[in-house]
């Protein structure tokens, strides 16, 4: 019973919490895993990935906002990319504003990052973020936000700091999207996690974060962190038959369950307070009317060369 605990929590933390760091909370856990477990795991869509090379893995991990993780034409809310190096225990994940404005393949002119997966499903966000980033991207993991949702009411609620008023509507959101939180610490449920969550900006008279996007990334963060110690909780693993429901519900991979345990083994020896993040530096951009997240090239290159880099780090 022990293992299946870790087993699960593994897998399971791997699909919903690796966005904040939390796979090496977990790995670091780990003393050992059993060597046979197999699984059918949940497979998605084929996707044109690359081959692993000398030990480093890429992970791009993508959050919608849907009903239906699994419906192609859905807006990716959250897009990391999450990268390891077995052999040197060196780690890192960058963050991927989702108005990041790029070329998309097959599109003419210039698009926001998040409608690749609306254009061409998993596959074409895929290559998308390769094509930004020119880094090779070897499994994908796509979780939708009710996810989040149902596994926050199953361990009771997410203890967070709500750092302002969060006052914001927008009836014609897909889905709607309705947020009424007050400031100040407080356990939230899933459908206040979701508020809290989705939250970027102020309705009139009530204040956003000032850099949107990127203060709900912080946001996401650290709602995940707290999240990650609740789901750890003695009370919560008594819930891991809920939590595997949610799994087979929420989330599309291209891997299997073994496959998950066999990553997050290799893992289990990188330090978590050395894992590097940072999210992929630009500005706010208006261009023919459209806002978009604006990066350079030479900022890309440096991102690639100082996270992507990992083999000599």
């Amino acid at each position: 019973m022990k293992y299946f605990i870790k087993v699960f929590v593994v897998s399971f933390l791997i699909f919903t919490m690796t966005i904040s760091g939390g796979l090496f909370f977990v790995t670091s856990k780990i003393s050992s895993i059993p060597g046979e477990f197999e699984s059918s795991g949940v497979e998605g869509s084929p996707v044109n990935l690359d081959k692993k090379d000398k030990g480093v893995v890429n992970v791009l991990l993508m959050g919608v906002d849907s009903l239906n993780a699994k419906k192609s034409n859905t807006r990716t809310d959250t897009m990391m990319l999450f990268s390891f190096n077995p052999e040197t225990n060196k780690a890192s994940i960058v963050s991927i504003p989702r108005d990041t404005r790029v070329k998309i393949r097959g599109r003419s002119g210039y698009d926001k990052i998040n409608a690749a997966n609306v254009y061409g499903g998993v596959d074409l966000a895929v290559k998308t973020v390769k094509d930004l980033l020119g880094v090779p991207v070897h499994h994908y993991v796509k979780v939708d936000y009710q996810a989040l949702f149902k596994t926050v009411d199953d361990i009771g609620g997410v203890e967070v700091d709500v750092p302002i008023r969060m006052k914001y509507n927008d009836p014609y959101a897909n889905p709607p999207l309705h947020i009424d939180l007050q400031k100040g610490n407080q356990v939230l449920d899933g459908s206040k996690a979701m508020q809290f969550l989705r939250f970027r900006k102020g309705s009139k008279g009530y204040p956003g974060y000032p850099d949107q996007d990127l203060g709900r990334i912080r946001a996401q963060q650290s709602f995940l962190d707290a999240m990650i110690r609740k789901v750890l909780s003695p009370s919560s693993i008594l819930k891991i038959p809920d939590y595997v429901q949610t799994l087979y519900m929420y989330v599309e991979t291209d891997m299997k369950i073994k496959d998950m345990l066999d990553m997050a083994y290799m893992a289990k020896g990188i330090n978590p307070d050395e894992m590097t993040k940072a999210t992929l530096p630009g500005e706010p951009a208006m261009i023919n009317g459209v806002a978009y997240y604006q990066v350079k090239q030479d900022d890309i290159k440096a991102i690639r060369e100082e996270f992507f880099s990992l083999e000599g780090n």
